[in-house]
């Protein structure tokens, strides 16, 4: 495994995201009834390519491409979606710069060592994680029952402070999770991994990525609204 080969691979990646993302534009533009179903088949699709590329090394190429390919789709149908309804264009170019950003400083934070990735970090930053998860399905189940009142005072109220603070909480929690992969990138380099984890940990980068993008769009959405 290699520095090169780990950035080649990733950008390879999100290569592929692109162009899948430039097909949907022009499938939008012929059926855009198709949106909210080809939206959820790439979205699953997504979810299990990262299941099976994480967990087997054999299939981790075909996989992190096969995610590539989905969530290009997802991304630029979501985008288009939040770009319709908070200023098109420079709305979705303004989350990719603050995106880019991001990923920008934190790998400065990192190479320059002040951020440092301990196992005490790690398990941190991961139970951190779980936390999220768990929250998240325990206020999805809730609001079956009450409505949708809990989750909208979580997380769809844009007047809320709440609301704003957790959208700050989710943008620092996909941030610290690139310094963990980072970490992996330079022990696998370090160690002399199999040149096949390289696909494993440049999925691991762009899934980060694409997570950081999501909350962004929404953060921008939720300043945009209380503006309005």
């Amino acid at each position: 495994a290699s520095y090169l080969g780990i950035t080649l691979k990733t950008v390879l990646l999100f290569a592929i995201a692109i162009a899948f993302g430039l097909f949907t534009l022009t499938l939008a533009d012929s059926n855009p009834g198709l949106f909210v179903g080809i939206l959820i088949a790439s979205m699953f699709t997504g979810f299990i390519s990262v299941i099976v590329a994480t967990t087997s090394l054999r299939l981790s190429r075909l996989f992190s491409i096969i995610y590539a390919m989905s969530e290009g789709v997802a991304l630029v149908i979501i985008s288009l979606i939040y770009g319709a309804a908070f200023g098109g264009a420079n709305f979705i170019l303004l989350a990719v710069l603050i995106t880019s950003g991001i990923f920008i400083g934190m790998l400065a934070l990192y190479s320059t060592r002040l951020i440092q990735v301990t196992s005490r970090f790690r398990r941190v930053v991961l139970g951190f994680g779980f936390g999220l998860i768990a929250t998240m399905l325990f206020v999805s189940i809730a609001s079956i029952f009450d409505g949708g009142a809990m989750w909208y005072t979580l997380f769809g109220n844009p007047d809320s402070p709440l609301v704003l603070f957790l959208s700050l909480v989710f943008i620092m929690y996909g941030a610290f999770m690139l310094t963990l992969h980072f970490d992996t990138a330079e022990n696998m380099v370090s160690n002399g991994a199999s040149k096949r984890y390289e696909w494993m940990v440049s999925l691991g980068l762009m899934v980060s990525i694409v997570y950081i993008y999501y909350q962004v769009l929404r953060l921008l959405a939720i300043l945009a609204s209380r503006r309005d």
